[in-house]
């Protein structure tokens, strides 16, 4: 799919990342004051580019910072992209702090900029490599790795439940990277007779046409995220535990009405477990279990606990556990 498949290789250049001579010469640049140099003044571009984010929502941001984190990628390649990818985000935290600092959010920084450079890196530049390589940052790093350490965020810092499945943030994703792919494109093919003049990169700047097969290449890639975001979507709307997002208040309204519905006394707390909704029918399937309440206690604080807090109570006796009731929306 490269322009460049039936044509021999400049020197320097390889076809794959998947050989020892491609290693050695990402290693080798670490060696090079030059290389280092361009390193720095990247990082410096990067972190710079931090606070100039649109703001889409107080989770949800657009940055441009990833055509600098391409062009440094193209340039100096894996060995040393690994730690500069480390230095500014860690840079772009202390300097330009927005919220609390977690660690794990490195990794997506880091896996941004390893895969760039794995396509980028000593290639033939082709449209196909530069669309390749945003969606695999767009789908594998924003959308797949980024997921868990969300989760993960927000549980331990946060102490609050996040949807794995954040629709917005995937959505974003989707339909940014086709003009983001295109405009990528454009920037790196603007610079590329530039770096090579500098002895930065290795292939004879020829300039790149946005063909039609190109955009059909893009609008396929974009309908294959589209597709399997989807199938995701259904599967885990299905499986996931919806009362696990419940603020302390609609637990307490769910927990009532629950009890409301299948006639508990008013010595009895009906709390639920799960919730598992279907996107096909308007049906939910609901587990709860049933407490005694001590005759001097009162009901009224304790609605809003959950079932791994009622089970501390003193003031609570477990009579029933994980019954089943259909809820029918329609």
């Amino acid at each position: 799919m490269s322009e460049t498949t039936n044509t021999p290789l400049a020197q320097g250049l390889f076809r794959t990342p998947f050989s020892r001579a491609y290693w050695r010469c990402a290693a080798a640049e670490f060696k090079s004051v030059k290389t280092l140099a361009v390193a720095a003044v990247l990082i410096a571009v990067r972190v710079a580019l931090k606070p100039l984010s649109i703001s889409l929502s107080p989770t949800l941001s657009v940055n441009f910072g990833f055509f600098v984190n391409a062009l440094g990628a193209m340039i100096f390649g894996p060995v040393v992209a690994i730690p500069a990818a480390a230095v500014s985000d860690t840079l772009g935290c202390i300097l330009f702090p927005n919220g609390t600092y977690f660690f794990p959010f490195i990794f997506t920084e880091i896996a941004g900029s390893l895969i760039f450079a794995l396509f980028l890196y000593r290639a033939p530049l082709t449209g196909w490599r530069v669309v390749l390589a945003r969606f695999a940052v767009c789908f594998l790093v924003n959308i797949v790795i980024q997921s868990p350490i969300m989760l993960w965020y927000y549980r331990l810092i946060l102490g609050k439940d996040y949807a794995l499945f954040d629709l917005p943030r995937i959505a974003k994703n989707l339909v940014l990277f086709p003009f983001e792919s295109l405009l990528l494109l454009l920037f790196l093919n603007a610079l590329r007779p530039v770096t090579y003049r500098m002895k930065l990169t290795y292939d004879p700047p020829q300039k790149l046409q946005i063909t039609k097969r190109l955009v059909i290449f893009v609008v396929v890639l974009f309908l294959v995220g589209a597709l399997a975001t989807g199938a995701y979507y259904v599967y885990d709307y299905q499986t996931d535990n919806a009362a696990k997002y419940f603020s302390e208040t609609e637990r307490a309204d769910f927990n009532r009405e629950l009890a409301e519905r299948i006639g508990a006394d008013e010595d009895e707390l009906v709390l639920v477990n799960t919730i598992h909704r279907s996107l096909f029918r308007a049906e939910k399937e609901v587990t709860y279990s049933i407490y005694q309440i001590a005759p001097s206690s009162s009901a009224a604080d304790l609605w809003r606990l959950k079932n791994s807090e009622a089970k501390q109570e003193e003031v609570l006796t477990l009579v029933e556990e994980n019954l089943v009731l259909i809820i029918n929306d329609g």
